[in-house]
């Protein structure tokens, strides 16, 4: 359940990263993992610097965005989810500049990946739409993040409306585990979460992601390889014989 943009470890690299956790530690990083392996997501690269996980998802409701991508309802989309041990801290004092910077740099880092990633998988070409669900705590943490995340070509959609008791029970005990999730990773910023917090679906279009993350070198090796699969494929049969000249 790391799919919530949660703010939790070290700015250099949090306590998590130690070879002998606490006992509280470990039981809270066994059950977010298993919740991980149970939802389907998975890490996409080992780049240490990426911060993001990944499950494919579908749209309940139908999305516009504002370079004329459109989302239907059941497409397939990415659904980004944080890796907790991996993101910089907020100081205790609140976001500060040099925590601004590594978590853009970071941030950055993890799009790009995630843009090289997507590229190298022609079965995900149908893909058009990269989005995650933010909970946030305090105001000035909300305002740093829209900061970045707008910064990084995200588009803010409110949450849904009208949902039901059971939906807001089960994000009820999901800020617990992400008060837990803060507190082994990053005890001073846990004494200001929240169990009640607010949350923002943020979504990215797949062309704008391209366009800043890769190269146009790299585009270019792309479509030449997309070309050349293309072409391997109409010169055989189903059953993988050459076909027939006409």
């Amino acid at each position: 359940m790391t799919h919530r943009i949660e703010v939790t470890g070290e700015l250099a690299r949090g306590p998590t990263s130690r070879l002998k956790r606490p006992l509280l530690a470990e039981l809270v990083f066994a059950l977010d993992g298993g919740l991980q392996r149970l939802q389907g997501i998975f890490e996409y690269t080992h780049k240490p610097d990426c911060f993001f996980r990944i499950r494919f998802n579908r749209l309940r409701t139908e999305v516009v965005l504002s370079d004329g991508t459109v989302g239907r309802r059941g497409d397939r989309v990415v659904e980004l989810h944080l890796w907790n041990e991996r993101i910089p801290a907020v100081p205790a004092k609140g976001p500060s500049l040099a925590w601004g910077r590594q978590f853009n740099r970071c941030f950055a880092e993890s799009l790009r990946e995630l843009a090289r990633f997507l590229m190298s998988k022609p079965e995900l070409r149908n893909i058009t739409i990269i989005r995650a669900n933010m909970s946030l705590g305090s105001k000035a943490l909300s305002d740093s993040l829209y900061g970045i995340v707008s910064r990084h070509g995200f588009e803010v959609f409110p949450d849904e409306l009208g949902l039901s008791l059971p939906v807001h029970a089960r994000r009820f005990g999901e800020n617990i585990l992400y008060w837990l999730l803060t507190l082994v990773s990053n005890p001073a910023a846990a004494r200001s979460n929240k169990f009640w917090r607010t949350r923002s679906w943020i979504y990215l279009s797949r062309r704008v992601l391209e366009r800043k993350y890769i190269t146009a070198d790299e585009r270019a090796f792309d479509s030449g390889q997309t070309r050349t699969g293309t072409a391997s494929i109409a010169e055989t049969e189903g059953d993988g014989s050459p076909a027939p000249t006409r």
